[in-house]
C-alpha cells in the first residue's frame, strides 16, 4: 500500500480549520451570550424567538409608558393635596377672622394661598405641565399672584390648556390623564377674584369687621367648604387612576419577564457547555497543528 502525503496533509488541514471554526463560533457565543447570531440559524425555534422578542419590546414600551403615567398622576395627586390644604387654611382664616374680628392678616394670608395654588397648578414633570391636558408645553395658569387673579377681566382668560387627555398604560388600556387646571380652579379663582377686589367695595379689612364684611366672609367660608369637598373628590379620582397605572405597570413587568424567560430558553447559550467545548476545540487545534507540522516534514529518508 502507498501512502499519499498530500492527501494526509489535506485531511489534517481540514481538521485544523474545522477546530478553528468551532472555537471561533464558541467564542462568539460566549461574547454575545446567544447560541446563534441570526434568526435563520435557530431553525424551527426562530418563529417562537421572534414572537418572544416582540412581546418583550411591547411589554417594555408599555411598562415605560405606565411608569411615566404613574409619575404624572402622582404629581397631580400631590398638587391637589397642596391646593386642598391651601383652600382649607383659607377657610380656617375666614373663621378665625370672624371669631376674633381682626382682619389685617386676611389678605396677606390669601396672597400666600393663591401663590401656592398657582404653583401647584403649574407643576411640571420633565418639562410637561401635568394640568395642561393635551397642551403640556406651557404653564396652564397665566397668573402669579392674587393680584393677577383679581385683575383678570375673564377667569377663562387665565387658563392656557388643551383638551383633557388619556394615558396609555397597557396594550389597549388607557387611564384618565387627570383634570385640567380650569376644571380644578375655575370656581376657586372666581372666589379669589372677589376676595382680591373686596376692599374696593367693602372697604379695607382693618380692625373690626363691618357687617357687610362679616356677611361676605361668612359666604366665602361656606363656598370654600364646598370647593374643598370638590377637591377631595378630585383627589379620590386621581388615586383611582394612580392605582390603575400602578397595576398596569406591574402586569407589564410580569409580561416582560415571562417573554424574556421564553426568549432566554431559546437563544441563551449554556456557558458551562460552551467553555468546555472551547477548551476541547483549543486542544484539537493544538493537536491538529502539531500533526500538520509533522506531516509536512515526512520523508522516506526518515524510514531508511
Amino acid at each position: 500500500m502507498r501512502i499519499s502525503d498530500l492527501g494526509m496533509q489535506q485531511l489534517l488541514l481540514q481538521g485544523f480549520q474545522n477546530a478553528q471554526e468551532s472555537a471561533q463560533a464558541r467564542q462568539i457565543q460566549l461574547a454575545s451570550g446567544d447560541k446563534y447570531q441570526t434568526f435563520g440559524e435557530y431553525g424551527a425555534d426562530a418563529l417562537r424567538l421572534v414572537s418572544a422578542d416582540g412581546m418583550v419590546a411591547r411589554a417594555s414600551a408599555f411598562e415605560n409608558a405606565a411608569s411615566i403615567a404613574l409619575t404624572r398622576l402622582e404629581t397631580q395627586g400631590s398638587s391637589l393635596e397642596i391646593i386642598s390644604d391651601a383652600v382649607e387654611q383659607s377657610r380656617a382664616g375666614f373663621v378665625r377672622t370672624l371669631a376674633v374680628g381682626n382682619a389685617e392678616q386676611l389678605l396677606p394670608d390669601l396672597e400666600v394661598a393663591a401663590q401656592q395654588i398657582i404653583a401647584a397648578l403649574n407643576v411640571d414633570v420633565g418639562g410637561v405641565y401635568v394640568f395642561g391636558g393635551t397642551d403640556g408645553a406651557r404653564p396652564p395658569v397665566d397668573a402669579s399672584s392674587l393680584g393677577d387673579i383679581a385683575a383678570a377681566g375673564s377667569i377663562d382668560a387665565l387658563f392656557n390648556e388643551g383638551e383633557r387627555t388619556t394615558l396609555a398604560v397597557e396594550e389597549g388600556v388607557f387611564v384618565d390623564g387627570g383634570a385640567l387646571a380650569s376644571e380644578i380652579a375655575r370656581d376657586l379663582f372666581v372666589e379669589l377674584r372677589e376676595l382680591g377686589n373686596a376692599e374696593a367695595t367693602l372697604g379695607p379689612f382693618q380692625g373690626e369687621l363691618t357687617a357687610a364684611q362679616r356677611d361676605f366672609l361668612i359666604e366665602k367660608s361656606a363656598r370654600f367648604a364646598e370647593l374643598a369637598d370638590a377637591l377631595y373628590q378630585e383627589q379620590g379620582l386621581s388615586a383611582v387612576a394612580q392605582g390603575q397605572a400602578s397595576d398596569a405597570a406591574t402586569r407589564n413587568f410580569r409580561a416582560r419577564e415571562l417573554a424574556e424567560i421564553v426568549a432566554a430558553e431559546i437563544e441563551d447559550v449554556d456557558i458551562a457547555a460552551a467553555l468546555s467545548g472551547l477548551n476541547q476545540d483549543q486542544l484539537a487545534i493544538q493537536a491538529s497543528a502539531r500533526a500538520l507540522a509533522d506531516a509536512t516534514q515526512l520523508s522516506l529518508l526518515n524510514f531508511i
